[in-house]
């Protein structure tokens, strides 16, 4: 969803401006490397066992 939209959704442009600020601030992001159960049998990859 684009930034402009929050502000109708949280009832405040400032109000989602500060909420996104904070969370951009100390948001932390985490990736896994390797292998996923849920990708490796997810049917829309087209691997499905028909």
């Amino acid at each position: 969803m684009e930034f402009s939209k929050w502000g109708t959704i949280l009832g405040d442009d400032k109000l989602a401006a500060a909420m996104i600020d904070r969370i951009v601030h100390h948001g932390r992001l985490i990736e896994f490397g390797g292998s996923s159960r849920r990708m490796d049998a997810a049917l829309m990859l087209g691997k499905a066992n028909v």
